[in-house]
């Protein structure tokens, strides 16, 4: 078989893989937001007038498509260092915690004298990456060197990081005698400049667009990358290779901190706070957990996940402002996306489409079938 036939036939198996993994999602999606639906209609005095809200809230006016998009941005990127740590096969849960060491230290920035220079936004958000990534480091050195749990250490460098954020916060960064638990407002030289005006969308969504490549470029197109995901499939092999995977797993523990890190200036220095104040971070970085996972941790579906997801996540918002639905409906919604993607699960009746547009089932549908 020739070079040009074998690629050929690579390209045709990505795209049925591509093909069958939306299909997953989407049937996935619908199942979800039927369950949702009967729910609705059995706890809410106005089923219908609440299930409007939730599917065409987000888009109803500039200021909410606004939320919605800031969230994709904000979901990205901590989707993506979920991703990244997914692919090393390490279950490190401390985007959280990283997520507040660069707030912290793009705040320290904002609120010092290079805070009214143009360096502001560059050497912020520096700052942040490189204390994400320290904090990053933390938990995969511990395991490199001392065996230690990388999900326990990094779980426990969440809780010390967000009480040291609070300590600092309400003990030195508040205004003296204030009795708030926020900073003063940062100078308009230290936070994200608007895309569009009256929203929220500000810079940090290009911040997550270049995320998205650079991940996706580092993975798929470099040295690295390929000894990462070699170290993912089968460390031991790796390291017959020659590949030293204990390296590799804590560099991928750093790059994933500093897209936490990032994650922290996204939030303190963009449009939705221009201030740290205390909880800034409102546990939207674990839900990147579940942005990973639906996505496959593959970087080019970790926003198109994101996109999705923001867009329930704001309509369950709204739809519980605005109506007598609690917004907890859309954790029940995502936690059956979760299961059915994550699980086995595949599209009924699939091979009867197949035959009525008469089309034969893919190898890898038959192999599923035949399970």
């Amino acid at each position: 078989m020739s070079m040009t036939t074998e690629a050929v036939l690579g390209r045709k198996a990505r795209w049925a893989n591509i093909r069958r993994e939306t299909g997953r999602a989407l049937a996935a999606a619908l199942i979800a937001l039927s369950v949702a639906f009967v729910i609705i209609l059995l706890t809410s005095k106005a089923p219908l007038e609440a299930f409007n809200v939730l599917l065409t809230a987000p888009i109803s006016r500039p200021r909410t498509i606004g939320l919605w998009i800031d969230d994709v941005a904000k979901l990205t990127i901590t989707g993506l260092a979920f991703s990244l740590v997914f692919q090393a096969r390490q279950f490190s849960m401390g985007v959280q915690g990283q997520v507040y060491v660069g707030g912290l230290a793009a705040a320290y920035v904002a609120l010092s004298p290079i805070g009214a220079t143009w360096l502001a936004i560059p050497v912020g958000v520096l700052c942040a990456m490189i204390a994400g990534g320290f904090y990053g480091f933390i938990p995969g050195i511990a395991k490199a060197k001392l065996g230690a749990n990388e999900i326990v250490s990094s779980l426990m460098l969440n809780y010390i990081a967000l009480e040291l954020c609070n300590y600092l916060v309400r003990t030195q960064l508040v205004p003296p005698g204030s009795g708030v638990l926020t900073t003063n407002d940062f100078p308009a030289t230290a936070v994200f400049p608007a895309l569009v005006a009256g929203t929220r969308i500000d810079i940090g969504l290009i911040f997550a667009i270049v995320a998205v490549l650079a991940v996706w470029f580092a993975l798929y197109r470099t040295a690295w990358g390929l000894k990462l995901r070699l170290v993912g499939h089968n460390a031991q092999f790796a390291e017959y290779s020659g590949i030293r995977s204990t390296v590799i797993m804590v560099s991928a523990m750093t790059v994933a901190g500093a897209l936490g890190g990032l994650l922290g200036a996204m939030f303190v220095q963009g449009q939705s706070f221009g201030k740290l104040t205390i909880l800034f971070e409102g546990g939207l970085a674990f839900e990147g957990i579940l942005v990973a996972i639906v996505a496959r941790s593959r970087p080019l579906a970790v926003p198109v996940v994101a996109l999705f997801y923001g867009y329930l996540r704001q309509g369950a918002q709204l739809m519980n402002i605005r109506t007598d639905v609690p917004a907890e409906v859309i954790g029940l919604v995502t936690a059956i996306i979760i299961l059915l993607v994550a699980s086995s699960f595949s599209i009924p009746g699939r091979k009867v489409f197949a035959r009525i547009l008469g089309r034969n089932a893919t190898p890898s549908a038959v192999m599923e079938g035949g399970k």
